[in-house]
């Protein structure tokens, strides 16, 4: 009778330190091309869990990586005076969890050591988008600000294409095709797609490009700053509070804003959600992620049937 071979026993976790393992996660998330800001969200989130398990001061291990710890982690993140939203900590827990993953792949573990860690549930919410009044609002706004071509350009933009904030920070003059009206978008994943873009923002960014000084060169940055630099993501976001404010629009106003009154608008006007999918870059297997905005379009039939019901206007 033939021997059967004896199974490879499993690693020693606790050799391993967590800190070097985590280093070697986040160079293959380069190498397989995820985003800077994604890997940015990882390196936080397994930092944070490291910093929780060393702070009576012993040194993390691969060991450490277990479904108790996960656990008590995130009861710890709960305690704290201002609690975290449902959608970070369920971030934080796919976070570790794909870290697992990782881990039992190259350690040729049996399995992910944390799979059992059941990601919270987050509740669905509506955000929030203006109104065409108040999209009137913020484009004249845009119109009397210090740099009105580059705002009014900016503003439209994002309008008129609902392009996530770090997509429009990262746009050089040579994405955006002026003739054929479209924007090559270098989306989330390094997922390439093409946006359209209508005739008013158009004829907004050539006045913009004509407007700049030094004259922009295809490789320049599309939106700079007043010292000729690329303007930043976060230098955008400043801008567009700081335009929502002085048009006095109380609804909170934001680029994320901006691009949920995009789908709700082109909604509304008749554009359809497969064609919304493709234009906001959502991934075709996260129609789930694009259905939220149809409910968005949903709180508008409700609100106009308010002011517009036959039996409610009886007067009975």
């Amino acid at each position: 009778m033939r021997a059967v071979a004896a199974a490879a026993p499993e690693p020693s976790l606790d050799r391993y330190r967590l800190a070097d393992v985590v280093d070697e996660y986040l160079v293959a998330l380069r190498v397989a091309g995820r985003s800077p800001r994604t890997i940015d969200w990882y390196r936080a989130n397994l930092v944070e869990f490291m910093r929780f398990i060393e702070r009576e001061g012993q040194t993390a291990t691969v060991a450490d990586l277990q479904p108790v710890t996960a656990r008590r982690w995130l009861l710890a993140l709960n305690a704290r005076p201002t609690a975290l939203a449902p959608s970070s900590l369920a971030g934080r827990v796919r976070t570790i969890k794909a870290f697992g993953t990782w881990i039992a792949a190259e350690l040729d573990l049996p399995a992910n050591p944390v799979r059992t860690v059941p990601i919270p549930r987050v509740p669905d919410q509506l955000v929030p988008s203006l109104r065409d009044h108040e999209i009137a609002r913020l484009v004249q706004g845009a119109t009397e600000s210090r740099q009105p071509q580059r705002d009014l350009a900016l503003v439209l933009l994002m309008i008129d294409t609902g392009m996530r904030l770090s997509e429009v920070a990262g746009l050089s003059v040579a994405d955006v095709d002026l003739i054929e009206g479209r924007c090559r978008v270098m989306g989330k994943g390094s997922r390439e797609r093409v946006v359209p873009i209508g005739r008013r923002t158009r004829k907004a960014l050539r006045g913009w490009l004509s407007a700049r000084r030094p004259g922009p060169v295809a490789t320049s940055p599309l939106f700079t700053g007043t010292r000729g630099s690329r303007l930043s993501a976060r230098g955008i976001h400043q801008l567009v509070h700081r335009l929502a404010s002085r048009a006095g629009i109380e609804t909170r106003c934001s680029p994320h804003i901006l691009r949920h009154s995009f789908a709700r608008a082109f909604l509304t006007n008749g554009g359809d959600v497969f064609s919304l999918q493709r234009i906001l870059g959502h991934s075709p297997r996260s129609i789930q992620v694009t259905r939220r905005y149809v409910e968005l379009l949903d709180e508008d039939l409700r609100a106009v049937h308010r002011e517009a019901s036959p039996v409610d206007r009886l007067g009975m």
